[in-house]
């Protein structure tokens, strides 16, 4: 074996054995695979392919850990139930206990699966060979969809960044160390490395190092990454929630006595029966480092939340929104473990500081711990492989470890290597270097209503009297929530199919893609019906009337069980369409490319991807004046202004709400002398006509030198 495909084969083969006892299932193994959809969040993946994979791994793994132990002596061809009953006497030796039986486990087992332990023997060689990388890891995430690793959070660190925050929050010979959330292993195998360099021997590192995971794979998956680097160690690991002792649906299982028939072979073997486990540690650590899970607040459920939130009020007096992400659970509960003068290390999606919700959490940050730095990543760079999601690093120390007037804040846009960052974090001085901005910031203006992940260069543009809020000159709503976009929206095809009358039917944009540029006429308009695109809104105000095609039309959305969605059900009748007019200016709130002010001039309507914005009249019905606000809107200026006032997901994506747009500053083009808002304009139309993304940045510098020239003044 000398390649990772290699070992990604060997997983495809032996998931093509497994795989029909997931496509065609008894009633008890229907019921266990949908509780197991629902843990890993599978619903519209091609789940037998998917957990066919997951046990293929599982087992494999299993097999592996049993060799890297060297407590176990198997002959060459082992048996599924063999392996696993070895795998559970070696984690009970590493003092992590008699771990269940998982799903992944009783089809390995039902498959009547034999491994050749030659195959683990070349595995192991191959792994050690390239120590170096996160072999198991990579092939995981090539084998399961990202859609499918989103619900537990199954994004892995890359190493670089995973040894700048285990560096910067281990410090000490013998710190305790904690990951609540180790999927492969990253953190536990860098705490293990720099205990070692501190001057600790692999064994007694390892006693130092502590770990909780919540997915019986991943449990396995950094379990065998730990024993492949450092044969002697004994991590105390757990498989738990980190959070609270219950989750819906209960995933952590304990031991029942249940007879299995495999082929002739009579077993009694542990079985699955739901119970609360939780997380227990004989007491805190000097070090907390995380990933955290970020699942998102509608993929918790409402018990846990509850549940957790309770605990919250009575020991913090501190209520969290529940709209919280589960990092917000994961800083209130490590704070919990964490010695009065120890050290974390967060790594998470920015938005977890810019979203609305998030302002509950930076006020507990605030109350019980020490911020002293904020780590963000520039847009061009991709933390996370394929998940187009802006990172973040924060560095947090208990209330004990000293007072700090500033926290310094970074800006990365290019990797500066491990030594270069720490020591920018120690100096906390403002400076620009080729590979970022570093900004100490006063610990007083970190307001929990404010974002915490912009460098605050551009702060001072906010107070500049020549800006004005966006909303002083124009109205901002969210454009139109149809409930059932496929259903309301239809093609030139589909409208002659029905016979529906042309006046219930409204022009409308319903992607970003559909406007590339910044005019959107009718003659994009027309190229959409020439494309067979869906572009008629179906635009009903009023009770459809008896033996009309759209009474038809209604009646088979009916059929589809169209009229049981929430979102038309707060409707009086729920076919009726919001009722609005088409806007002058759509804003591509959530584009993942680039974030554009569209000029409207096909006077289409819009659906919810976009803002709508609308000017007001003095500004609408005079033409330069738009255009000029329209490139005011498309400067670099307004673009780096919306990243303090959104939220930014990596890949140049920013979201914005509309009472966020309220606050954008703008150049008013009622206040301009005619020079300068007709100079404007010309501008966007030279913007409208580039043919590169170096002549648009060249345009958009022009504008931006406009907007600041001193001379640049308010008629009083």
């Amino acid at each position: 074996m000398n390649m990772a495909s290699d070992f990604e084969q060997i997983v495809r083969d032996l998931a093509k054995q497994i795989k029909p006892m997931i496509s065609t299932p008894t009633q008890c193994y229907d019921d266990k695979l949908a509780q197991w959809i629902r843990f890993h969040g599978l619903e519209g993946a091609d789940v037998p392919s998917v957990v066919a994979y997951q046990a293929s791994l599982n087992l494999l793994l299993k097999a592996l850990i049993c060799r890297l132990t060297g407590l176990v002596n198997m002959p060459r061809l082992v048996p599924a139930h063999i392996i696993l009953a070895e795998f559970n006497k070696v984690t009970r030796n590493a003092g992590w206990g008699a771990l269940p039986l998982s799903y992944l486990d009783e089809l390995a087992i039902t498959a009547n699966l034999s491994l050749d332990m030659r195959i683990i023997e070349d595995i192991e060689l191959f792994l050690r060979q390239n120590s170096s990388d996160d072999v198991i890891g990579t092939v995981y995430t090539k084998l399961i969809p990202q859609e499918a690793r989103r619900i537990l959070g199954q994004f892995w660190t890359p190493a670089p960044i995973a040894e700048f925050m285990t560096r910067w929050a281990v410090r000490r010979v013998g710190d305790d160390v904690l990951d609540p959330a180790f999927g492969s292993g990253i953190f536990l195998l860098m705490a293990i490395k720099r205990l070692i360099t501190l001057g600790q021997t692999e064994g007694e590192a390892s006693k130092h190092v502590a770990g909780v995971e919540l997915s019986p794979l991943a449990f396995v998956m950094g379990a065998a990454n730990i024993l492949l680097r450092f044969s002697q160690a004994k991590p105390a690991l757990l498989l738990g929630d980190f959070i609270i002792p219950q989750r819906e649906p209960l995933t952590i299982l304990r031991e029942s006595t249940t007879d299995y028939n495999v082929g002739a072979l009579q077993l009694t073997l542990p079985g699955l029966e739901p119970v609360a486990v939780t997380a227990s540690f004989p007491g805190r650590f000097d070090a907390i480092i995380c990933n955290p899970p970020y699942t998102r607040h509608h993929r918790l459920p409402e018990t846990y939340k509850k549940t957790w939130a309770i605990q919250v009020e009575q020991q913090f007096g501190l209520r969290l929104s529940r709209f919280s992400s589960l990092f917000a659970y994961f800083v209130v509960q490590a704070t919990r473990l964490l010695k009065s003068d120890g050290r974390m290390a967060f790594i998470t999606p920015a938005a977890v500081f810019e979203a609305f919700y998030s302002r509950q959490v930076k006020e507990f940050i605030r109350r019980h711990l020490r911020l002293r730095a904020i780590i963000t990543f520039h847009e061009s760079l991709s933390v996370f492989e394929g998940v187009d999601t802006a990172a973040c690093i924060t560095l947090l120390e208990g209330l004990q470890a000293g007072e700090s007037e500033s926290v310094i804040h970074i800006e990365v846009r290019r990797w500066p290597g491990v030594e270069t960052l720490l020591n920018a974090v120690h100096e906390g001085k403002a400076a620009t270097y080729s590979w970022g901005i570093t900004y100490p910031i006063v610990v007083q203006e970190l307001k929990p209503h404010s974002k915490w992940t912009i460098i605050t260069r551009e702060n001072q543009r906010l107070r500049d009297e020549r800006f004005i809020p966006l909303s002083k000159i124009a109205r901002i709503m969210r454009g139109i929530a149809t409930g059932a976009n496929d259903f309301f929206v239809l093609s030139d095809a589909e409208v002659e199919r029905w016979r529906l009358n042309s006046r219930y039917l409204r022009p409308v944009l319903t992607k970003n893609r559909e406007a590339p540029g910044y005019i959107f006429d009718k003659a994009d308009f027309n190229r959409l019906g020439l494309e067979g695109k869906k572009r008629w809104l179906l635009y009903l105000t009023e009770p459809v009337q008896a033996g009309t095609p759209e009474a038809e039309y209604i009646h088979y959305g009916e059929e589809l069980g169209l009229h049981l969605r929430s979102l038309v059900q707060t409707r009086p009748l729920w076919y009726l369409m919001e009722q609005r007019e088409p806007a002058p200016i759509y804003f591509t709130y959530l584009s993942r490319k680039r974030t554009r002010f569209i000029h409207n001039r096909a006077g289409v309507l819009a659906l919810n991807v976009f803002l709508c914005i609308y000017p007001e009249p003095a500004i609408t019905e005079d033409e330069e004046r738009l255009k000029a606000l329209l490139a005011v809107l498309n400067s670099i200026i307004s673009k780096n202004i919306l990243r303090h006032i959104g939220r930014t997901y990596g890949g140049d994506t920013i979201k914005l709400e509309p009472r966020e747009m309220d606050h954008l500053p703008v150049l008013n083009p009622l206040k301009l002398e005619d020079a300068e808002y007709k100079y404007l304009s010309s501008l966007f139309d030279k913007l409208c006509c580039a043919d590169s993304e170096e002549s648009e940045e060249a345009i958009r510098r022009d504008i931006d030198k406009i907007a600041e020239l001193s001379k640049l003044l308010y008629r009083q």
